[in-house]
């Protein structure tokens, strides 16, 4: 029986995997072609793959730990909302055959309407995929936290990659997002802590669209984007006060607009 057993071996799954192992859990995660750069022998390999109707002897090793943790994001293009709705049904069905400490479900702040005003935990969802995700997962017996996280970044993933010399639409709305690093001392902090709940991950602070856009562009010496959309539409900023408060945490990259630069 591992201590933590991860689905998803995927940007934030591999490297939440490492940071368990270094922490002294037993850690499992799914293999993918992402986890072959994994060199830590505390971390085991498990094949696995999301599918629909799976059998039992398929989902046994991986749920085969004290606590799961779904980091596996729907993969719309490829498969469907139904397919990850159908596989996250199966995965509830077979939790529910035994207990376990904690299960963990990587959510998103898109399940939140936009409505000019700030959003908590108790603001009104959308009818989406992630919605109808939380949903199923309600159903799990064990102990559930749900991380409802803000626009990923940290690595190869930055702000100024998508808007460099293009249009950059709602530029006059704030941002939303996390560093991946925050996003992992988080996990590991509500392991620690056995937090349950549900509970958002974004940043503290929130500047503009177009004036983080315009000085991450400065700092990689990347070109300006050619135009700058404003709109009329509601605007959405996600408040992280549940979360501080539950675990005192204190973010360690709390603005956007000083995310590091990293290789």
């Amino acid at each position: 029986m591992f201590d933590i057993s991860i689905l998803g071996g995927g940007w934030v799954g591999i490297p939440l995997a490492e940071k368990l192992a270094k922490q002294g859990y037993s850690v499992q995660i799914s293999q993918s072609s992402q986890t072959e750069n994994i060199q830590n022998p505390h971390i085991k390999l498990i094949q696995w793959r999301a599918e629909v109707n799976s059998a039992l002897e398929a989902w046994e090793s991986i749920l085969n730990a004290n606590t799961i943790i779904w980091t596996i994001p729907p993969r719309r293009k490829v498969n469907g909302d139904h397919f990850y709705l159908d596989v996250l049904r199966d995965f509830v069905r077979l939790l529910n055959q035994k207990s376990y400490q904690q299960v963990i479900f990587l959510s998103s702040t898109s399940v939140y309407q936009a409505e000019n005003n700030l959003v908590t935990e108790e603001s009104t969802l959308e009818n989406n995929l992630m919605t109808q995700a939380e949903e199923i997962l309600q159903g799990i017996q064990s102990p559930l936290l749900i991380l409802r996280l803000g626009g990923l970044m940290g690595g190869e993933r930055y702000v100024a990659k998508y808007y460099a010399g293009k249009l950059v639409p709602s530029a006059n709305h704030p941002v939303n997002y996390v560093h991946r690093s925050d996003v992992l001392e988080i996990i590991s902090q509500g392991i620690k802590s056995q937090l349950k709940g549900i509970y958002n991950v974004v940043a503290p602070q929130h500047p503009i669209k177009s004036e983080l856009v315009k000085s991450e562009c400065g700092r990689r010496g990347l070109p300006l984007p050619l135009e700058y959309l404003n709109d009329k539409e509601a605007i959405k900023v996600v408040s992280s006060d549940k979360l501080i408060q539950a675990l005192n945490y204190s973010f360690q990259n709390p603005d956007p607009l000083s995310f590091p630069i990293e290789n």
